[in-house]
């Protein structure tokens, strides 16, 4: 029976692919899941079902971390409190919409480029007696059902997972049933309206703008759409409460949360809404329609425009002019680059990665992560601390140029193993000497260009400012020290030239170094600013502190020196043998 439905689930299958339109879906879609290695670009490769299985994975991970919370034996033993899951249920099922937001609006931002059709896609659609209406509506269906596919997969476990914990208790399977259709419901409309919504941004700016400006200001408007869904992610912390205690009117910054309209759409059917929640949902609903069809209309007018100029526009990347005298100027040459090869690869990486919107789209996404949290501890700094009169900034004041310096050190870290054009690395191989290079250093360099200039320029004075020059001089040789000293160790056995080696076998320690760098986080800020609030008014003590920091570090570097064989340039990441063999009997 398996097999004979398998069989005419085939047929069917190729009998859709015979059918010109079917295939241009199919051709879409397939374009939008491109890899790297099928590309032939310099993208991670990452099949399919891995794609899907890691946007499954955190959903999975924060359903078995509410196990505590509506576990009834854990209760019992905690002292039996009053529990009702459904009112409990509401910050959780925030968090999820929220979530699905995020993850679908990281994937619509990361394919922004591929949603329309390219050069290429011309060049061969375009000959061939294909209407453009046709190539409109299969893109457009390819568009959409990808979408609905990504938000079904972001939300499929959590969708069980959490109705099974909510319901477990006391409720029955068709309430479970219930519930979990409100819950699947509520973050698929949450996932589809950020993705229409940046539809809609997508079209608008092609309409209205040129194309060379459109391909200039999208970058920006990216790295802007990733801060704004990181700090809708962080509004979980503090949205649900004032959602359960809203009465009278509403204010407008709820009006302003998409999440919160989805909440309480949830809310509305699950019969747990209150007067205040069901004029949100209406609200919410309506902006939800108002979305897809602005997103259609500007879609289809913008298509045509950009599928007919198509062959007057050219394949180049983004590119910014730099100023050669800002890059190569002379006091660079004497103090900063002293060597041929820090002179010659210092301007390559740098220029590379302000030409690649890739990589800038990466390093935005950290640096924006970097800025939410930050501002997160200047709000509560301002707010824990009695004005700004006291003589020593607070820890988390203290700990904000330390969240931005950790996440731009360990963003520029992460770009630097992208490749870009790898197949012309054959230049640097044939030019570079593999036994005698400074890829570590010179990338220590252009990282701590990213550091200095505003810490110096910003944080200096403004710390200055308020609790005087003392106290600012010594927090920034803090910071200063720190991220040389976190550079280095980053950097630590470092032998490539930052774009121009393939991929390190990332899946094989991913979760290590997930949990290295979150550790990392709470080290280099949390425990230093902690450490800073009580050394920062006995400057000796503060100076012996650094000075054993230092010397401690230099030991370590030196004691971890890679050898000659480790320190040979490479162009090629060769993933760890699990098999060591020794070759004795060789043909």
């Amino acid at each position: 029976m398996l097999t004979w439905l398998r069989e005419r689930i085939f047929q069917w299958h190729e009998g859709l692919r015979q059918r010109p339109f079917w295939r241009l879906v199919e051709h879409f879609g397939t374009r939008i899941f491109q890899t790297g290695s099928e590309s032939g670009d310099d993208e991670l490769d990452l099949g399919i079902g891995t794609m899907f299985a890691l946007l499954a994975s955190p959903g999975a991970f924060a359903s078995m971390f509410l196990f505590d919370k509506y576990s009834s034996l854990i209760r019992f033993i905690r002292g039996n409190a009053p529990f009702d899951p459904y009112d409990a249920s509401l910050p959780d099922s925030y968090f999820f919409i929220v979530f699905s937001m995020v993850i679908t609006g990281a994937v619509t931002l990361l394919k922004w480029d591929v949603i329309f059709p390219d050069r290429r896609d011309y060049m061969n659609l375009a000959p061939l007696p294909l209407r453009t209406r046709s190539i409109f509506l299969a893109n457009l269906l390819a568009v959409v059902s990808l979408a609905v596919l990504f938000a079904i997969d972001v939300n499929a476990v959590s969708s069980v997972m959490f109705p099974v914990l909510v319901n477990l208790e006391h409720g029955t399977f068709m309430l479970f049933l219930y519930f979990a259709g409100v819950h699947m419901l509520s973050v698929l409309l949450a996932g589809l309206f950020i993705f229409f919504a940046m539809f809609a941004l997508i079209g608008a700016l092609m309409l209205a703008l040129p194309r060379r400006l459109f391909r200039r200001v999208s970058l920006y408007l990216r790295v802007a759409g990733i801060m704004y869904l990181l700090t809708l992610l962080v509004t979980s912390f503090a949205v649900p409460t004032v959602l359960r205690h809203l009465h009278g009117t509403i204010p407008l910054r709820i009006y302003l949360l998409p999440p919160a309209w989805f909440l309480a759409f949830s809310r509305v059917l699950v019969g747990r809404a209150t007067p205040e929640l069901s004029a949100l949902a209406r609200f919410g609903f309506t902006a939800l329609l108002m979305v897809i069809v602005t997103a259609l209309v500007l879609y289809g007018a913008s298509y045509r425009r950009h599928f007919t100029h198509i062959p007057e526009s050219t394949d180049t990347a983004l590119k910014k002019r730099f100023s050669r005298r800002w890059i190569l100027n002379p006091l660079s040459h004497r103090w900063l680059l002293r060597t041929p090869f820090q002179k010659a690869c210092y301007p390559f990486i740098l220029r590379t990665l302000m030409r690649s919107e890739r990589h800038l789209l990466f390093l935005g996404a950290f640096a924006g992560l970097g800025l939410v949290i930050a501002s997160q501890d200047l709000l509560f700094g301002f707010s824990h601390q009695a004005g700004l009169s006291s003589s020593v900034p607070s820890t988390s004041l203290l700990a904000i140029p330390l969240v931005l310096s950790y996440f731009l050190i360990c963003g520029l870290r992460f770009v630097f193993e992208m490749p870009t054009e790898l197949r012309a690395n054959w230049v640097h191989k044939m030019i570079v000497d593999p036994e005698k290079h400074e890829s570590a250093a010179v990338s220590c360099k252009v990282i701590l260009t990213f550091i200095w200039p505003w810490l110096v320029l910003i944080a200096l004075p403004v710390y200055a400012y308020y609790w005087g020059w003392m106290i600012a001089l010594e927090h920034t040789v803090v910071v200063l020290l720190w991220s040389w000293c976190l550079t280095g160790l980053l950097l630590l056995r470092f032998r490539k030239i930052p774009f121009t080696c393939s991929y390190p076998p990332w899946h094989e320690y991913s979760v290590v170094l997930v949990v290295f760098y979150v550790l990392g986080l709470y080290f280099f800020t949390t425990v230093t600013a902690g450490i800073e609030v009580r050394l920062l008014p006995h400057p000796v003590r503060l100076a012996i502190f650094v000075a054993g920091v230092f010397i401690g570090w230099r030991m370590l570097m030196k004691h971890k020196a890679p050898t000659p064989f480790e320190q040979r340039l490479i162009f090629e990441e060769q993933p760890v043998s699990p098999v060591e063999t020794l070759n004795l009997f060789r043909s």
